[in-house]
């Protein structure tokens, strides 16, 4: 009852003037006034007209005389239950008048809030009643939400015509170079069966990387489906990381790159899709030697941190500029510019799909010649 008292008195000096709250307490005190004489008057009647209040009141006169009946109304007791009297029924008039000047500002603020919404225009809070404040946040958050939505909207629209974009771009470029060599065997434009069978090669290159882009399209769309469930396996990293490294060994060797393993636990046990996690890690492998074959060596290590089996793919040669590592997990992105590159573009953003369908999360740096790309999964407590 005393907080809600001090609410009030706090709530009436915010919202009106000092000159305001004096006019209502003196009404409020004129009205106490009135309403009080106009009970007394009335109750004065009734104890006239009533035949036992009058010999109530004549028995007590003559009982205890009629100078300590008088002393007794007003008496500094009785005068101090009348000023109580009055100032309660002054207080509920005043927060009568209170309500009646609320309920006014109230509809002037709903009027303000809803011409600021017609305009799209920001309120200034500081005036606000508090229940109009809570509005006007509400009001707030409901358009930031709005706004957020929009531009989640605008950017899954500018993402769907950048797909469009680079898919159209990525499957015409293969594809014209096929219809432009079969065009040379369809029309007999070869020279011996030496040429012809160059030129079959050369189509069969291309469909294969063509062959490659799309299943990759396919997987990454997969991935981003929130339809797609990721399978609940348990998986040995370690013995995994062994495995990918085994069949890679030839393709490193063809090039003469060395492969260094460096594990620090056995037994890395996470729970996840076999079949993802295994094409998470042969992504990362083929753009360890994709891209860093000069440096001769890659080195594969495991280990667990805080709960977290972390996994690190390094290969050694040309260090990707910085301004390059915030987009390396953007489907399409390339660092090379002019996209001369064979890959796909969309390795390294199926393999933070994967990362994030599992609850880890994947990083890469390149400093001092070196570029690690670094995997973080839960590790199992099975």
């Amino acid at each position: 009852m005393k907080l809600k008292f001090k609410q009030l008195v706090w709530r009436v000096g915010q919202q009106m003037h000092p000159i305001q709250i004096l006019i209502l307490a003196l009404l409020s005190w004129f009205s106490s006034f009135v309403a009080l004489r106009s009970i007394g008057l009335w109750l004065v009647s009734v104890k006239n007209d009533s035949v036992v209040l009058m010999g109530t009141t004549s028995r007590f006169i003559d009982l205890f005389g009629y100078g300590r009946y008088d002393k007794l109304l007003n008496s500094p007791w009785m005068i101090m239950l009348k000023f109580i009297g009055i100032l309660a029924v002054s207080l509920v008039f005043f927060i009568f008048f209170y309500w009646l000047f609320k309920q006014n500002l109230l509809r002037k603020q709903l009027r303000r809030i809803n011409i600021a919404i017609l305009e799209n225009q920001p309120m200034e809070q500081e005036s606000l009643i508090p229940e109009i404040m809570q509005l006007e946040e509400s009001v707030n958050k409901m358009r930031e939400h709005q706004e957020a939505l929009i531009a989640q909207e605008q950017e899954a629209q500018q993402a769907k015509n950048d797909l469009i974009t680079n898919v159209s771009h990525d499957l015409r470029t293969p594809l014209t170079s096929i219809l432009g060599y079969l065009s040379y065997i369809h029309e007999d434009r070869y020279r011996d069966e030496v040429e012809l069978r160059h030129y079959t090669e050369l189509v069969y290159g291309k469909a294969q990387r063509l062959h490659k882009l799309i299943d990759d399209l396919f997987d990454y769309t997969r991935l981003e489906s929130t339809e797609f469930h990721i399978k609940e396996d348990m998986l040995d990293m370690v013995e995994l990381l062994r495995q990918l490294v085994s069949e890679y060994e030839r393709s490193a060797a063809e090039k003469d790159v060395r492969i260094v393993e460096m594990y620090a636990v056995e037994n890395l046990r996470v729970i996840g899709d076999g079949m993802q996690i295994m094409r998470l890690f042969e992504n990362l492998f083929s753009n360890a030697l994709r891209y860093g074959a000069s440096g001769k060596k890659i080195d594969i290590s495991a280990k667990s941190e805080a709960g977290m089996a972390v996994i690190e793919v390094s290969n050694y040669g040309a260090e990707i500029p910085a301004g390059d590592i915030p987009q390396l997990f953007d489907r399409f992105y390339k660092v090379d510019k002019n996209r001369t590159t064979s890959g796909t573009g969309l390795g390294l953003a199926i393999a933070k799909s994967i990362v994030e369908r599992h609850g880890g999360q994947v990083t890469a740096t390149s400093r001092k010649g070196k570029t690690t790309f670094t995997v973080q999964l839960p590790i199992s407590n099975l």
